[in-house]
């Protein structure tokens, strides 16, 4: 384990956490380093439901998350506040192993546009995101951008 690392194993990870298919991360400032703990127990598999709002992923954290085969079961992902930009939502428009994802959440990252034309060029099944308070996208016959007041 590396001095960084403020989890002895994963299992300190999910401790108290996970609650049936849900794994409720927020608020945890999870660096790269230790999520890499996550992406490489093969108990990420009983996950549908992920929640990592308010960390410290970045682009590299959502790089390792994009290429993580465990997630496959992933249909709800929460990377609000993770100081994610364009580039680390190119990395998810291009992860092989969410094909399952259906809602994502973005709000309060530095995203400017691209990454988000990514997402909705993408084959996910992707059918609803956040990208900031009041502005959520969902997929019905195209993508369509619907003000929340």
């Amino acid at each position: 384990m590396n001095e960084n690392c403020r989890f002895e194993n994963v299992e300190a990870i999910f401790e108290g956490r996970l609650r049936g298919n849900q794994l409720m991360l927020s608020g945890k400032g999870l660096t790269p380093e230790e999520a890499r703990l996550l992406w490489q127990t093969p108990r990420m598999r009983e996950v549908s439901w992920l929640d990592l709002d308010d960390n410290n992923l970045g682009d590299q954290g959502v790089k390792e998350l994009a290429e993580c085969a465990f997630l496959e079961n992933v249909q709800y992902l929460n990377l609000n506040q993770n100081n994610v930009s364009d580039e680390g939502l190119k990395f998810l428009a291009n992860a092989k192993f969410l094909s399952k994802l259906k809602r994502l959440h973005l709000k309060g990252n530095p995203i400017k546009g691209e990454g988000v034309i990514a997402l909705f060029n993408s084959e996910m099944s992707l059918s609803t995101f956040q990208v900031n308070d009041g502005w959520t996208c969902k997929k019905k016959e195209g993508w369509r951008y619907k003000p929340q007041v």
